[in-house]
């Protein structure tokens, strides 16, 4: 129910737009290209104050209708739109951390994590702006979006290599494959898919998985791994070819905290009782998009 209200509410908006302007100054059509997006973030600090984690942009898509109303002979406007965009990012994390067997029935090692997580998350954003149309051609538009969380999936891999918390005994190397789909995984045994791995350690098998969800690190699922809302700022440049063929370079930046707090947890340290350390910080989204559109 919440997945259709997301779609007919930004389609609602723009019909209710489109009824109260005039044909004449009121212009749709579409546009589609490329987005190269990432997360804005500090990275978090080992023992010694080094950082252990890095972001890096993703090349993803989008298309989406627009529309736009001008006024005082054509010079200034408002653009809107419903925007199918493809954000995301990677962050990679290479240094101090923990690793826990079976969360339902804990066991705990200590050492290093070479981590790579890839994120493919899909918004309907819904962009207002206001524009000046400069010389003709340029158009320069600034102002902020509200965007819907439709999908999301992440894959990627994790090395872990340490010892034992509790005895400081070596355990061997081993390997995590992630297939994240936060919207359908299970928490626990019942984020690990396929065969699980056994390490030995302080004279035990502990169970691992080979393939993991998103949940893997926790004994319970409470609500999905991202926020479901986003909002932030938007400005763009348009270079028209002719009277309706253009290029459009967007930047957005995001303002709202992409992950639940519940999630947002810190990968180098743990509590007294191992219980998860909750981040300070704020990781939001970022995207530049270049798009190819037409307006009618």
């Amino acid at each position: 129910m919440r997945k259709s209200l997301y779609l007919i509410i930004p389609f609602l908006t723009l019909m209710c737009l489109s009824q109260s302007a005039t044909a004449q100054n009121l212009s749709l059509g579409f546009k589609a290209g490329l987005s190269f997006s990432g997360f804005n973030d500090d990275s978090e600090l080992d023992s010694d104050g080094n950082e252990v984690e890095s972001f890096r942009t993703q090349t993803g898509f989008h298309i989406g209708i627009l529309g736009r109303y001008t006024f005082y002979d054509d010079v200034f406007g408002l653009r809107f739109g419903l925007i199918y965009n493809q954000r995301g990012g990677r962050v990679d994390h290479e240094g101090e951390s923990w690793f826990v067997f079976n969360p339902e029935d804990p066991s705990w090692a200590v050492g290093e994590r070479d981590e790579e997580m890839r994120w493919s998350n899909v918004y309907l954003d819904i962009p207002i702006e206001g524009m000046v149309r400069l010389g003709g051609r340029f158009e320069i538009s600034a102002g902020g979006y509200v965007g819907f969380l439709v999908g999301s999936t992440g894959s990627g891999d994790m090395s872990f290599s340490g010892r034992s918390q509790s005895t400081g005994n070596a355990i061997e190397d081993f390997q995590v494959l992630y297939d994240f789909k936060p919207m359908r995984d299970r928490a626990g045994l019942g984020s690990y898919k396929g065969d699980s791995q056994f390490i030995r350690m302080d004279g035990r098998d502990r169970e691992a998985p080979q393939e993991a969800g998103t949940y893997f690190e926790f004994a319970e699922k409470d609500g999905n791994y991202f926020n479901w809302f986003d909002v932030g700022l938007t400005g763009g440049l348009t270079y028209f070819i002719n009277q309706g063929l253009y290029v459009n370079a967007q930047y957005k930046y995001g303002l709202n905290h992409v992950i639940r707090d519940k999630y947002y947890i810190s990968k180098v340290e743990l509590g007294d009782g191992n219980e998860f350390v909750q981040r300070s910080g704020n990781r939001t989204n970022h995207s530049l998009m270049i798009s190819m559109g037409f307006a009618f």
